[in-house]
């Protein structure tokens, strides 16, 4: 089985970009949505399944990459000669520990500050009173500000921040359970924030708010 992520697309879309080079090749694939919001197409075993995967590779490229995210992360922060750095809330170090589960991850990341208090987020990360007071820790602008901060504290290429609501309990009708923000900063001074509304048990929520920040990070490298 070969398995081929595609960012920015979902999964009936991809399926549907992909059905007439499959047909053609006579390759077969089911295609799925990952935790991290991007298609997945897991194509069987064929005489031209490799063939089949390598064009759409190219035909989607740099956005379509083979096999492990995690791995493509890597393999694209080494090619660029850049680290990455991550201040996490929510996650509790999750991202971190994905990250160095694949090998050679000492030459991209420098680390992970686990800000899980408002304290540690200010005297660590910079992050404003203000803005804990008038935001609150779960917001754009607590993440934003969490990812320029881990950037400075490392000195790193990029940066991401998570903070979040995991749950079962601290949601609010204004913020319920399952409320993520994710951010991205780079050395050029770019800034890329999401929200999003996760759903599932703390475990669920804490997985998928991990997978999609690095579908953030992919997406700004």
């Amino acid at each position: 089985m070969i398995t081929l992520n595609i960012l920015n697309f979902d999964e009936s879309s991809a399926a549907a970009l992909c059905a007439k080079p499959a047909e053609r090749l006579g390759a077969n694939f089911r295609s799925f949505l990952s935790e991290g919001g991007w298609a997945v197409l897991e194509i069987a075993p064929s005489q031209n399944a490799a063939e089949f995967a390598e064009m759409i590779v190219e035909n989607f490229a740099p956005k379509a990459f083979l096999g492990n995210p995690y791995e493509f992360l890597t393999a694209r922060l080494r090619e660029r000669g850049a680290r990455v750095t991550f201040a996490e809330s929510c996650t509790g170090g999750l991202l971190a520990s994905r990250v160095t589960a694949v090998s050679g991850a000492s030459e991209i990341f420098d680390g992970s500050l686990v800000t899980y208090s408002d304290r540690l987020k200010t005297q660590w990360l910079k992050v404003s009173p203000d803005t804990l007071r008038g935001f609150g820790a779960v917001s754009e602008e607590c993440a934003r500000e969490m990812a320029v901060g881990a950037l400075a504290v490392a000195n790193s290429g990029f940066a991401a921040a998570i903070s979040g609501i995991a749950g079962p309990d601290g949601g609010s009708a204004a913020k319920p359970v399952g409320t993520v923000f994710i951010a991205v900063a780079d050395r050029a001074g770019a800034i890329f924030s999401e929200r999003l509304l996760l759903k599932g048990d703390r475990l669920t929520i804490q997985s998928a708010a991990a997978a999609h920040a690095l579908r953030l990070l992919l997406n700004a490298i």
